[in-house]
């Protein structure tokens, strides 16, 4: 799979969003993406190959984005930490 952290994608919908994060998660990797227009637009998506395409699905199921959410919270503080 590609590794799409820090790159600008375009979602079906026609919106760009870059990717701030990436993690694996049951051998599944996720992103965390901001739409590069309206700052307030954050969404989980799961990285999936389709005709030998990478495509970003929007994560939908309330328990996951719970479970990914607090992942990817404590993945960007480490970070930040790290910096100071």
């Amino acid at each position: 799979m590609d590794k799409l952290e820090y790159e600008l994608v375009t979602l079906y919908n026609g919106k760009q969003y870059f990717v701030l994060e990436s993690l694996m998660y049951e051998y599944d990797i996720y992103d965390l993406i901001l739409n590069v227009e309206e700052e307030n637009d954050t969404k989980i998506v799961i990285q999936e190959i389709k005709n030998g395409k990478t495509v970003l699905s929007e994560v939908t199921d309330k328990y996951l984005l719970k479970t990914l959410g607090t992942m990817f919270k404590e993945k960007i503080e480490s970070k930040q930490n790290n910096i100071n």
